[in-house]
């Protein structure tokens, strides 16, 4: 009797004893796992304390521009004709020019006309380069093909004789003409005309042009 008391009472403290072992066990078990997680799971490094990568300035050498403009001719309004570029029967000039000189050494003479515009009416073009007092136009080959002198204020290279001058005046300067009629005086020497228009009414002088014999 007294063994089969012992018995049951070694049965009872085994079973008490059970829970208590069987919860040490389980929290050493989520120990052992919460240990694991944290080692798998990586660390998380904050970049924003690095300083972001700097962006290279943009190249401004090609916005770089020049501001230099070019010169421009001036218009010569009054060119002065030195007494070896007058006119002469042997070397016929008007303000210094010759027919048949190109267009870029006349225009370095004369300077930028005012105005520029093509004569269609002619056999062959011609351009016609206006300028305050004067006029003049260069033919296909941009050789000069006529002269004009519409103002006073222009010396034709004429030996003093100038526009509003008297036909007497052209006369004594000029000798006789070629050609005359009331409103024309005209004279011929190598293959050209200088033409003296003049006004019947007041005998004077209205313009004076050289330009080829046809």
């Amino acid at each position: 009797m007294k063994k089969q008391l012992h018995r049951i009472v070694l049965i009872g403290f085994a079973i008490a004893i059970l829970p208590a072992a069987t919860g040490c066990e389980t929290v050493h078990n989520l120990q052992s796992n919460d240990q694991s997680g944290a080692a798998a799971t990586p660390a998380v490094t904050s970049n924003t304390n690095k300083p972001a990568p700097s962006t290279p300035d943009p190249d401004r050498s090609a916005a770089v521009s020049s501001n230099g403009e070019e010169p421009s001719d001036m218009v010569k309004e009054k060119p002065q004709v030195s007494p070896d570029k007058a006119y002469r029967v042997s070397k016929p000039t008007l303000m210094g020019a010759t027919l048949g000189t190109p267009k870029e050494e006349v225009l370095n003479l004369f300077g930028k006309a005012r105005n520029t515009f093509i004569m269609d009416e002619d056999p062959q073009a011609v351009t016609v380069y206006e300028y305050p007092d004067f006029s003049i136009g260069f033919n296909v080959f941009d050789r000069l093909e006529f002269i004009q002198v519409l103002s006073p204020d222009i010396d034709p290279g004429l030996s003093g004789l100038h526009l509003g001058d008297s036909i007497g005046e052209a006369l004594n300067v000029l000798g006789k003409p070629d050609n005359r009629t009331d409103y024309v005086l005209a004279y011929k020497a190598l293959n050209t005309i200088l033409k003296l228009d003049v006004d019947p009414g007041s005998g004077t002088i209205k313009s004076i042009k050289l330009f080829p014999a046809s």
